[in-house]
C-alpha cells in the first residue's frame, strides 16, 4: 500500500502540463517561411518533441517525489518480553532529609533512573504522591519521557502535605488493572506513614491482591530524619527526629500481594534492592502498532534528474528546433 505524506504537492502537476504543452503550442513563434531549413533536410517530426516531453515528465516526477510517496507494510505484531511496572514515589517534604546525599528524593530518583535503563522491554508508569497522588506518566515503552519526568520531580510536585499511601496504591492500580501483561508489579518507595488520603492502605492492598498485582515496598532512610530548614538569617539549620516510617504497614502490603518488603538505609542498599527487583520473571506481550514506511522519494528524484539532464541535452544539442 502506498500513501502520500504531502499529497498537496500533486496540485502543481496540471500547472506543469499547461506550461510545457498547452501554452508552448500557443506561444510558438510564427515564421514567414521554414522552407530553407526543410530544404536542408531537417524535418519537424515527433522525435523533436521527445526532449520536451522528457523535461516535462521529469518535473512531474519531482513533484510526485515532493509529495513523499511511502510504501507501507501491513501492521505487524512484535512480540517482546517484559513486565508492566508502576513506580510509585513518595515526594513529601521528609524526602528532603539529608541522611542520604544529597537527599532521599534525589537518591531515589537516580536509582529509579538507573533501573529504567536496565528495563528496555518493560512498560513503565510513574506515580508520585504526598498528601494526594496522581499519575505523572501512564504505562509506556517511551522510557525517555519517564526519565525526563523524573528529573523534573521535586517535593513541590504535589501541593498537598502528608503521606497518602493508600491513595498512591490506588492510582498505581488504575495504571495496571487494564494491562494484558501476565506479570504486573508496583514498586512503592516511601519514607513515611499513611496520614492522608481517603483510601486506607489495607483497602488498596486488598484490591491489589484481587487484581493479582504484586507490590514491592521500599522503606527509605535511616532511623533519623534530618530535615534542613533556612532560618530568618538565611542560615540552614537541621531538624532531627526519629521514626516516621511505618514498616509494619509496608511489610503487610508486600506480604498480602505476594511482593516483598525492603529497607534501604543507604543509597547502596537502595541500588541493590532495585537490582533484586530487576531479576523478576519476564513475560511476553505483543505490540500490534508497528508499521514500517519505506520512502520512495529518493528513487523518484534519481529518475527525474536523469530524465531532466537527458531531455536538456537532446533539446539543446541533438535536435535542431524547427518552429
Amino acid at each position: 500500500m502506498i500513501r502520500l505524506a504531502n499529497w498537496y504537492f500533486l496540485l502543481f502537476i496540471p500547472l506543469i502540463i499547461y506550461i510545457f504543452i498547452i501554452k508552448k503550442n500557443k506561444t510558438t513563434l510564427k515564421f514567414s517561411s521554414v522552407k530553407l531549413l526543410k530544404s536542408s533536410g531537417l524535418k519537424k517530426t515527433y522525435k523533436h518533441k521527445i526532449s520536451k516531453y522528457m523535461i516535462c515528465l521529469s518535473l512531474i516526477i519531482l513533484v510526485v517525489a515532493l509529495s513523499r510517496p511511502q510504501l507501507t507494510s501491513q501492521p505487524d505484531t512484535i512480540q517482546e518480553k517484559g513486565i508492566d511496572i508502576a513506580m510509585v514515589l513518595d515526594v513529601s517534604g521528609s524526602m528532603e532529609s539529608v541522611d542520604f546525599k544529597p537527599n532521599r528524593l534525589e537518591v531515589a530518583k537516580k536509582t529509579i533512573e538507573d533501573f529504567v535503563e536496565e528495563r528496555p522491554s518493560d512498560r513503565l508508569a510513574l506515580v508520585i504522591f504526598a498528601g494526594t497522588a496522581y499519575t505523572r506518566i501512564p504505562l509506556t515503552l517511551d522510557h525517555n519521557i519517564v526519565k525526563q519526568s523524573l528529573e523534573e520531580i521535586t517535593t513541590e510536585s504535589v501541593n498537598d502535605n502528608g503521606t497518602a499511601i493508600g491513595m498512591a496504591i490506588s492510582v498505581g492500580l488504575n495504571r495496571l488493572k487494564k494491562s494484558d501483561s501476565q506479570s504486573k508489579v508496583m514498586i512503592l518507595v516511601t519514607d513515611g506513614e499513611n496520614n492522608a488520603g481517603a483510601i486506607k492502605p489495607n483497602t488498596a492492598s486488598d484490591l491489589a491482591e484481587e487484581l493479582g498485582i504484586k507490590i514491592y515496598t521500599i522503606g527509605v532512610g535511616t532511623d533519623e530524619t534530618i530535615y534542613p530548614e533556612v532560618d530568618i538569617f538565611g542560615q540552614t539549620r537541621y531538624k532531627r527526629y526519629e521514626g516516621g516510617l511505618d514498616e509494619e504497614l509496608l511489610k503487610g502490603i508486600a506480604e498480602k500481594t505476594g511482593g516483598k518488603y525492603y529497607r534501604a538505609r543507604d543509597p547502596q542498599a537502595m541500588s541493590k534492592i532495585f537490582s533484586d527487583i530487576n531479576e523478576l520473571e519476564k513475560t511476553k506481550f505483543d505490540r500490534d502498532d508497528f508499521v514500517q514506511y519505506k520512502e520512495l522519494a529518493f528513487d523518484l528524484i534519481k529518475v527525474a534528474l536523469i530524465l531532466l539532464l537527458l531531455g536538456i541535452f537532446l533539446d539543446r544539442y541533438f535536435y535542431i528546433q524547427i518552429p
